[in-house]
């Protein structure tokens, strides 16, 4: 497979796991069921933007640099690669290395709740969602590896986008044959 065809796939799978890492962030990492003799119960949830926030803020980066793929030159992909890899793998070490971060949510959306009293100690139960941020993290690491060790030899957007020259002023023409002739050659006669 030519690196040319690898464009659309990579920039795609960068999309794709970008966005699995946001949604998987979002969903319940840990979940606590807060018991009290006396009082009713409460299930407390606690999500992965709730114990660090700063993974979803760096998923949205992610999808962000997918996206400036498209638009950018040769250069400035290989740079938007390398950059997409440093930001996917401090988000997986964040996750993987902060493991108190979830500790210290558990802990706060317990002692939130209206069935704690301040009393016990109380076990949660971990998702995988967890996990797969991880993953998603690291898929996006290895398609901005891909984006900076490829990503100039993809096609890239036509000069027809780009901002237009300065043009020289042109006099309007003065006869309707002269407007006529103007707008046959492409230009505006009434500049």
């Amino acid at each position: 497979m030519s690196s040319r065809r690898l464009y659309a796939p990579v920039v795609l799978g960068t999309l794709a796991a970008g966005g699995l890492a946001f949604f998987a962030a979002s969903r319940t990492w840990a979940h606590v069921k807060v018991a009290t003799d006396g009082l009713p119960s409460d299930s407390v949830d606690v999500t992965g933007a709730d114990a660090q926030p700063l993974v979803s803020a760096l998923a949205l980066v992610v999808i962000a640099a997918a996206l400036a793929v498209l638009a950018s030159s040769p250069r400035v992909r290989r740079v938007v690669g390398a950059f997409t890899v440093l930001v996917a793998l401090a988000a997986a070490a964040v996750v993987l290395l902060d493991g108190s971060a979830l500790d210290n949510a558990v802990d706060h959306a317990v002692k939130e709740s209206p069935a704690f009293t301040g009393a016990g100690d109380h076990d949660f139960t971990a998702s995988a969602w967890k996990y797969v941020t991880v993953l998603a993290l690291l898929l996006a690491a290895a398609f901005g590896a891909i984006t900076a060790k490829l990503g100039a030899t993809w096609p890239t957007m036509s000069s027809r986008y780009d901002a237009p020259a300065a043009r020289p002023a042109v006099t309007a023409p003065q006869s309707d044959a002269e407007m006529w002739k103007a707008l046959d050659e492409g230009r505006d006669p009434t500049q």
